[in-house]
């Protein structure tokens, strides 16, 4: 019960015993314990204001303590926030002198005697060097990389195809199908890649999406979703055609997206591919690329060749966990070999 009830009770007492009490001898006795009530009644609420007080600057002090420490919790998320961001600006630091270094090591990229030219390091995106990268023009048979890339995606690669007489009408290099023989797209893509058979990529972009004409759709809307804004494609296999064209860096770009499926890497690292017909008998095929018999870090890729696009080569490797995409298009002569290897071993250097 507060004390200013207690003093209310208590005062009421006294004054009615005062009141009973008129004239008695002890009327001034009760006087003084009136006071005297009075007095301890007054220390009491004197007392409870100060514990009041006491209590109020307790709550101030706890709300000031609550506010210091909420500010030092902010404070302490700041601090961690920058050791983070030190962190990163570290070690981004340290990557750009190991960078420098392996750059330093490499030296200059090689000499070449091909139009277009990039090699790219397809972990980072970093381009170790490029050469007319952006320059279009027709890049042959290495577009079939990007014909691949379509079929793999949309998968079913062990489904059976049956050649029909539209898929036999293609231009050089042909396998030579027949009408009516049978084999899983997976078979025909693998000879498509160790050996580049125009006639197998005709078969394989009909039996996709219906004609040659349909795929060449998909081929240039999967290129756009891509970002290979400076290309556009007229056939899944790179015949000369005046509307066809990329880049170097475009082309890099599929080669890197292609590189990702093991299904392709698999394929393309093949240096013979046993091709078994629907008769039973076995071709053995060996793969264009003849980077991957005089360099063992090579593991596969694409080759291509017009007179319009020249000698062309999409060559991959990989040496001490770095991996390396080189796209070599226009190549002047046979030394499209020679300069693809040089430029791969230089890239591999760091």
């Amino acid at each position: 019960m507060p004390i200013a009830t207690h003093k209310t009770l208590a005062l009421t007492l006294i004054l009615a015993l005062n009141t009973l009490l008129p004239g008695c001898e002890d009327a001034g006795k009760v006087n003084l314990a009136v006071d005297a009530l009075k007095e301890r009644e007054n220390q009491a609420v004197a007392r409870e204001t100060s514990t009041q007080e006491r209590e109020l600057e307790l709550v101030a002090r706890e709300r000031k303590l609550a506010e210091e420490t909420a500010s030092l919790a902010a404070q302490k998320a700041e601090l961690e926030l920058l050791r983070v961001k030190l962190q990163e600006e570290i070690a981004k630091t340290e990557e750009l002198q190991k960078t420098l270094a392996l750059r330093a090591k490499r030296g200059p990229a090689p000499t070449v005697s091909a139009q277009r030219v990039l090699i790219i390091d397809p972990a980072t995106d970093e381009i170790l060097h490029e050469k007319n990268a952006d320059l279009r023009g027709q890049v042959a048979s290495t577009q079939k990389l990007l014909t691949a890339l379509i079929l793999v995606e949309e998968g079913n690669l062990d489904q059976i195809v049956t050649i029909e007489k539209r898929d036999t009408d293609a231009a050089p290099t042909k396998f030579g199908l027949k009408v009516g023989e049978q084999f899983t797209r997976r078979q025909l893509l693998t000879a498509l890649l160790v050996r580049s058979f125009n006639d197998i990529a005709e078969a394989l972009a009909r039996d996709n999406a219906g004609s040659v004409a349909a795929f060449r759709e998909k081929m240039n809307q999967r290129a756009a979703e891509l970002g290979m804004n400076n290309s556009h494609f007229a056939n899944p296999h790179g015949l000369p055609d005046e509307s066809q064209y990329s880049t170097a860096r475009d082309m890099a770009v599929v080669a890197k997206a292609a590189d990702t499926w093991p299904v392709i890497r698999e394929m393309v690292r093949n240096k013979t591919f046993d091709f078994k017909r629907s008769d039973g008998t076995v071709t053995t095929l060996t793969n264009t690329n003849r980077v991957m018999r005089s360099y063992p870090p090579c593991d596969g890729m694409k080759t291509g060749y017009t007179n319009a696009a020249g000698f062309c080569l999409i060559s991959s490797g990989e040496l001490n966990g770095r991996r390396r995409i080189v796209v070599v298009l226009n190549g002047q002569s046979r030394s499209v070999w020679t300069d693809s290897q040089a430029l791969l071993e230089w890239s591999l250097k760091g």
